[in-house]
């Protein structure tokens, strides 16, 4: 973009907040067998009691009756009903099973209701226990973790294990019952096997403790009621390094940034605080939350190197053009939490989570200007599936951004590395690149899935080998500028959330063929040769002495290309919130202009062959390469609009208009582009099932429409009982009304893929034709939608919103053309509010 123009306002219809109308939590038909029914749940109620009542704990835990309400299919059973039951919601499964505990073990209020329902005696029918299919008791094969399952503890065995306890939301009791496992795991220890809990956590809804138990331990404990679930720990994944030692004569002197300048938070394995590169832009460096020095060895300095590959281009962005121009300028300030040992390793003895909540308290606090979290740790062990819950830690990550929201700090976290493990020849790499990328063992990991956090993904330089580029025996896998790197990961994420939300460069593989020459391997597992230059991201070396640089590939090394953008975003809005920040970094995503055919799709493809291509492109590519002059600056013709840190009550409607597009931006030729993107940070629990987010949202654009007709349709549609249907009831009756009239703007992704996330963007390119878009101002709904969040604890949901419109000649004069029409609608917005006075 030639010209810089500051962003506009989004103008919003302030005098629209449309009610919404809660449904009442049931949902089914009536049961015909009621009373056999109803015999059958009290049976089951009594075959749940018993167990309980003789039951004596080692642990000396308070007996808690924890149990699965099976329901029906066809049926609902809201989280009100349940606590009318005088149960307590503990966790929902994704196949509609709700966990619940009772204090009351002979379940008495449960009984009475059932007796009722079951017309065994006289009352209140209780209908709505017709939507339970049956009473069942949690067993120990479903509190082992995948870790555990996947590597079982041997007997004699004394094993690291991470304990996860039933939150009951008393934090006072959960610091109880671990404080008893605790003094019992003490007793039980001898010379041989000193059994102790070494950390714990206790968070608003996780509570968590490490252990180290033997096998026969580990048993008694998986048959207590209140154990979640016992799982081994993770640890992280590290990519390999090369050393490339560039010859730098008169190294120029590296200026520390301007004081108030955004920091970026790096959590990952430290960094070297002499690296020349480094020093002046250290704002702290410390080890969490080891600060006595007494388990992590080495203070927070790398001792590993990944911390100090991953910092080099958090801080410098594009290391490479650094070096070639000869000039350092950093244009974000540094911090680092160093939380793995010598050896790359989490400790054995503290969590994670403790770690990092310890971590990012202490920096923003204490930095005001620490606003970018950047995490490209992950664990490979677990790997996201559909209709699994939230990992652990990356439901930490949400839970520390929503505690913070008056922080605005933004998460930018890796997608992982994966590595095709099914090829039986690295010739097959290259014959089945792309197509593997899509296998399900390709999925991303734990944090990636974090709903609040940037998930980034990695492209590819799309270079060859700078050493031996003319030897077709080296060849690079993905090979083009933009294809995605051969070891990225795809979504999607949690709920079916788009994830990664965009990518960046991590670099390339080359396979080194004539390492095969001669050798009788041909199922040999995969061999992938030291980093190659040229393919590989260029960055900072932890031995900086004898060399300053080195190169590396993996997606760490995507993610801080971005927490460098969006630390300069900050940097230029400093008191934007971070959803505004997440909405323009997204915003301004563009794909490749070249990606395999794999993932493309046309006009000629059925629907649903079209539909496919789409979801392995958002799968791989989220929203694309994020563009940060189009998410800082306005152009003459590519218009930014934007409202931040808007609060929506939940369940209610707010109304933007996007002003008339002007004659020329049809009648010149070009690509134009409408865009609208929306962020918001809600409230999340790794216990639901029923949907991770607490609150949703999504949004509707309407073409060719006057205003008040799309009020009316949301008054009438908010007169009904279905409020997760609202949208589309509103969509149907406007859709009535002007039957067989394009009223509604075909964004892509659709509103059903994109509204599953917390920043959602909707594109549509504007044909000449599309001449509704012309004729009245568009009108942009947001709707905010009521999940399990307590209506008495949450009212609110705070938003940002973008939207854009683009032409690709510059000579379309678009900016001034919106600027006078939003001026004109606030001067007669002022006239009218000095009308009433």
């Amino acid at each position: 973009m030639g010209s810089q123009f500051e962003h506009l306002k989004l103008p919003r219809i302030i005098n629209i907040e449309l009610p919404r109308r809660s449904s009442g939590g049931f949902s089914g038909t009536k049961r015909t067998d009621v009373s056999e029914h109803g015999k059958q749940l009290l049976g089951q109620i009594s075959s749940l009691i018993e167990p309980v009542k003789q039951k004596t704990s080692p642990f000396r835990l308070d007996p808690k009756l924890i149990f699965k309400i099976k329901i029906a299919e066809k049926y609902s059973f809201s989280d009100n009903l349940v606590t009318q039951t005088a149960l307590n919601v503990l966790a929902r499964e994704p196949n509609k099973a709700i966990v619940v505990f009772s204090s009351d073990n002979e379940l008495t209020e449960f009984k009475k209701r059932l007796e009722n329902y079951s017309q065994i005696k006289d009352g209140p029918k209780y209908e709505y226990l017709g939507a339970i299919d049956e009473l069942v008791p949690l067993e120990p094969e479903d509190r082992i973790g995948h870790l555990l399952d996947i590597k079982h503890v041997q007997p004699g065995e004394l094993a690291a294990l991470d304990l996860e306890l039933w939150h009951t939301g008393d934090r006072k009791e959960m610091q109880n019952y671990l404080d008893k496992i605790a003094q019992v795991l003490e007793e039980l220890s001898s010379g041989t096997a000193p059994m102790r809990m070494s950390d714990k956590y206790i968070g608003e809804y996780l509570c968590l403790a490490r252990i180290k138990v033997t096998h026969e331990v580990l048993e008694l404990l998986l048959l207590e009621e209140m154990v979640k679930e016992i799982d081994r720990p993770p640890q992280p994944a590290f990519e390999t390094t090369a050393d490339y030692n560039l010859p730098i004569s008169n190294f120029p002197e590296v200026v520390s940034p301007p004081e108030d300048n955004c920091g970026i938070l790096v959590i990952d394995s430290g960094v070297p605080r002499g690296h020349p590169l480094i020093a002046p832009i250290l704002g702290e460096a410390e080890v969490f939350p080891d600060a006595k020095r007494e388990v992590i060895q080495g203070g927070p300095d790398d001792v590993h190197g990944h911390g100090t590959s991953v910092a080099g281009i958090a801080i410098y962005g594009n290391v490479e053009n650094c070096i070639q121009q000869r000039s350092f300028n950093p244009t974000a300030w540094l911090f680092s939490a160093r939380i793995t040992d010598e050896n790359g390793k989490y400790d054995e003895d503290i969590l994670v989570e403790t770690q990092l909540d310890e971590a990012i308290h202490a920096f923003i606090e204490q930095y005001p200007n620490c606003k970018v979290i950047n995490i490209s740790l992950g664990n490979a062990d677990q790997i996201y599936r559909d209709g699994m819950k939230q990992f652990r830690l990356a439901a930490k990550i949400d839970e520390i951004a929503y505690q913070y929201q008056h922080k605005n700090i933004v998460f930018v976290i890796s997608a992982g590395n994966s590595f095709y493990e099914e090829a039986e020849s690295d010739e097959q790499l290259i014959t089945d690149y792309p197509k593997y990328l899509l296998n399900e063992s390709a999925r991303i990991i734990d944090p990636a899935t974090s709903a609040i956090a940037l998930t980034i993904g990695s492209l590819s330089f799309g270079r060859g080998s700078i050493t031996e580029p003319s030897d077709v025996r080296r060849q690079a896998i993905a090979n083009l500028s933009g294809y995605p790197s051969p070891f990225t990961r795809k979504g999607f994420g949690v709920d079916g959330m788009i994830k990664p939300d965009l990518v960046d460069f991590g670099g390339d593989f080359v396979l080194d063929l004539k390492y095969r020459e001669g050798l009788d391997l041909p199922k040999a597992r995969l061999r992938l040769p030291d980093t190659v230059a040229g393919v590989s991201v260029v960055t900072l070396s932890k031995e900086y002495y004898s060399s300053l640089f080195h190169i590396c590939s993996g997606t760490s090394y995507a993610a801080p290309r971005v927490a460098n953008l969006v630390a300069q975003l900050f940097t230029k809005y400093p008191d934007a919130t971070s959803n505004l920040i997440r909405a323009l970094i997204v915003n301004s995503a563009v794909l490749p202009k070249e990606i395999p055919p794999e993932f493309q799709y046309n006009s000629n493809q059925s629907q649903s062959q079209k539909t496919k291509q789409i979801e392995n492109q958002l799968a791989i590519y989220g929203y694309g390469q994020s563009d940060l002059e189009r998410a800082m600056y306005s152009a003459n013709n590519y218009v930014v609009l934007s409202e931040d840190n808007i609060l929506i009550p939940l369940g209610k409607f707010h109304i933007y208009e996007i002003p008339q597009l002007p004659p020329e931006f049809f009648e010149v030729k070009g690509t134009r582009i409408l865009s609208i993107t929306l962020a918001f940070d809600p409230p999340t629990r790794p216990t639901r099932g029923d949907s991770y987010l607490g609150v949703t949202m999504e949004f509707n654009l309407f073409k060719g429409i006057h205003r008040d007709s799309i009020v009316n349709a949301y008054v009438d549609a908010s007169k009904t009982d279905v409020p997760d249907n609202f949208a589309e009831i509103s969509l149907d009756i406007l859709k009535k009304k002007y039957k067989g009239s394009s009223i509604v703007s075909k964004l892509s992704p659709t509103s059903i893929l994109r509204k599953k996330g917390t920043v959602q963007r909707g594109q549509v390119e504007i044909t000449p034709k599309a001449i509704k878009y012309n004729n009245l101002p568009m009108i942009l709904v947001v709707n905010c939608n009521r999940k399990w969040a307590n209506p008495d604890e949450i009212e609110m949901q705070r938003y940002a919103l973008v939207a854009s419109i683009s032409h690709s000649d510059p000579q379309v004069n678009l900016y001034n053309c919106m600027r006078l029409q939003i001026n004109q609608r606030s001067d007669r917005e002022q006239e009218r509010l000095r009308g009433r006075v």
